[in-house]
């Protein structure tokens, strides 16, 4: 829609309204926008245009963190608006996430002119290439100017963000925008170096208004990285001819835009596909021949010591989340290793991989099920020994569950609510389609190991570029922003421990700025239950006073005082609340209170218990 007027005030006005009009004719739907005086051009662009959703987020930090959140469960870029100096580098930390897990995000950065810095003008920062390595294209934009060539330059530029925040590679950019005064769309006399000429717009129709048709100004259609045939078919002959082919897939917040293929590829080769909560895999759990999810205690067992390793191991997203599974995979140098991912970097921290495949993942895993099916290769194969294992480990895994934590809970009816109890109960009671945001630590691990009998879809969001703990409920207010412009009516649960929460507790308040019925739900085991499960709980005095929260305030008290608060401390206490919250949903905070020596104790009696199951199971299958 061409929303500019027959004459401009000033040329910050329209060198906004450019700006903005370029990027809403790309597509960009929504911007998260923190106050400040030098950003004023830009505000006013973004406020008036009718196709672009503008959120008001007064902290930078919580604004990065929510736009991060509305790129993912928006799979389209996002951008951000704030003023010059210091208000910028709180951007840092969600930048870094958003770079290193690929999320589209568009940073617009106001400046003070040229000749106000290096002279102690207040405000004023170098902010060229702020935020060095962590961007996909840094660009110094000019000095705004009246004239058809630079606006045509401005238009293009717009164009050449969107896209390359959105492409292939995908990732945050950052524009910086210098503005001279007036920043408001105050009228200046004909004559002032940045008054609009009156003709401007006569002569330079597309510099000044966009092209007709609202079409944007440089269009540069997205291209998908494929493979060579050659490859193709190298490839496709080393999965055919594999006798322990095994598909891990990792976390990848892409991973349903390939998932049917993934696991058509599974079927074709009779291969065991583990998939992790946050492989966006597991949204089809509902299909014919699912992953399998309890990929962790798999690992832990002596199964494969048994069945012999994989000869060939085809990983996707991320490196293995769960610490069995990263231990396994150390131990299979031998087998040949494929990397499919689009990401520059190969997610290899072993150095273990004979392939990186950087193409498209969808367009990959359907050219290789068309070479299978060319050679005879049914999409349904018998049930092979070494599948048929993996199978059996899965059912025995999920069988052990349940028997062990209701074994406790009759043997411990008085016990404290555990962190198994908790995601198991969470993923029972979970309405279809609901989103799940989930903090890393000790959660991102407990949702893999104890949530595993999942069916129903559930969209899981998560922040594993760099695995921070910090920014997790905003990032979450975001999943819920976008959710709701998407017209999505199942609730958005966002999950941390009490560390995480400490990180980021005023986004409470932001919660209820933004009116958003989201569950924050706390796992509040007096801190840092990551940490007993590393060397360092060896050393009591240092772990106890750095590494925990036990001896500290109870931080959901923190919580802005309008908050509401509710307590679960048994099974029964949570499984009431989560119904009453998906009854009627409104912003809350549940506090699931737990031990974390129980905690700790319970998930190493519930790990050697599966291992126990799987042992016995797989030495009558192979008997």
């Amino acid at each position: 829609m061409n929303t500019a007027p027959s004459s401009w005030p000033n040329i910050n006005t329209l060198w906004a309204y450019a700006l903005v009009d370029e990027l809403a004719r790309c597509g960009l739907k929504h911007v998260c926008i923190s106050p400040g005086s030098r950003s004023t051009p830009l505000v006013v662009a973004f406020a008036n245009h009718p196709d672009i959703d503008d959120i008001s987020i007064i902290d930078e930090r919580q604004a990065a963190f929510v736009a991060l959140g509305l790129s993912l469960a928006s799979s389209t870029p996002v951008a951000l608006v704030c003023t010059s100096g210091t208000a910028a580098a709180h951007y840092y930390p969600a930048l870094c996430e958003a770079s290193s897990s690929g999320v589209p995000l568009i940073v617009l950065t106001a400046d003070r002119p040229p000749n106000l810095h290096d002279t102690g003008a207040p405000q004023a920062l170098d902010q060229t290439r702020l935020f060095g390595t962590h961007v996909r294209w840094f660009h110094q934009v000019a000095e705004p100017e009246p004239t058809s060539e630079k606006l045509r330059y401005l238009r293009a530029l717009a164009c050449r963000a969107y896209q390359r925040a959105g492409g292939p590679d995908a990732g945050p950019v950052h524009l910086n925008l210098p503005f001279r005064k007036p920043l408001e769309p105050t009228a200046l006399p004909e004559g002032h170096r940045d008054a609009v000429p009156a003709a401007l717009a006569a002569n330079a129709p597309y510099a000044v208004a966009g092209r007709p048709d609202n079409t944007p100004y440089l269009r540069t259609p997205p291209t998908q990285a494929v493979l060579d045939d050659a490859t193709s078919d190298t490839i496709a002959g080393l999965l055919a001819n594999a006798e322990r082919p095994l598909i891990l897939a990792g976390a990848d917040h892409r991973g349903n835009a390939y998932a049917a293929a993934l696991i058509e590829l599974a079927q074709r080769l009779g291969a065991p596909l583990i998939a992790e909560p946050t492989s966006g895999v597991t949204r089809h759990a509902e299909l014919h021949d699912a992953p399998l999810h309890f990929g962790d205690a798999i690992f832990a067992s002596p199964l494969i010591a048994r069945l012999g390793k994989p000869d060939l191991v085809l990983r996707t997203g991320k490196a293995p989340l769960g610490w069995a599974a990263a231990r396994a995979v150390r131990t299979w140098p031998l087998a040949t290793t494929i990397l499919l991912s689009p990401d520059a970097d190969p997610s290899d921290p072993d150095q273990l991989a004979s392939w990186h495949l950087k193409a498209d993942p969808t367009a990959t895993l359907r050219a290789f099920n068309q070479r299978l099916n060319a050679t005879q290769r049914t999409a349904t194969p018998g049930e092979s020994p070494w599948l048929h294992a993996f199978r059996s480990a899965e059912a025995d895994a999920e069988a052990s569950l349940q028997t062990a934590l209701e074994r406790f809970r009759l043997a411990r009816p008085d016990a404290p609510l555990t962190a198994p109890e908790i995601w198991s109960i969470l993923g029972d009671r979970l309405p279809e389609h609901s989103a799940l945001m989930v903090s890393n630590s000790m959660p991102i691990r407990d949702v893999d190991a104890w949530m595993g009998r999942r069916r129903a879809p559930l969209q899981i969001f998560f922040n594993r570029g760099v695995n921070g703990i910090d920014g997790i409920v905003a990032t979450g207010l975001g999943v819920a922003l976008a959710r709701r412009a998407a017209g999505l009516e199942a609730p958005t649960i966002i999950a941390l421990g009490d560390v995480a929460l400490r990180h980021d507790l005023s986004a409470l308040a932001l919660a209820r700025e933004l009116d958003l019925p989201v569950l924050v739900l706390v796992m509040d085991n007096e801190g840092g239950a990551i940490f007993d499960e590393l060397p360092i709980a060896d050393f009591p005095d240092v772990h106890t006073r750095h590494f925990l929260t036990s001896a500290r305030a109870d931080v959901t008290r923190s919580a802005p005082s309008a908050t509401r608060l509710v307590e679960a401390t048994s099974p029964d206490d949570l499984a009431s609340a989560l119904k009453a919250y998906t009854d009627a949903p409104a912003f809350q905070v549940l506090v699931a209170r737990s031990d974390r020596e129980v905690d700790r104790d319970l998930r190493a009696a519930l790990r050697a218990d599966a291992a126990t199951h799987i042992d016995h199971g797989s030495q009558g299958d192979l008997s």
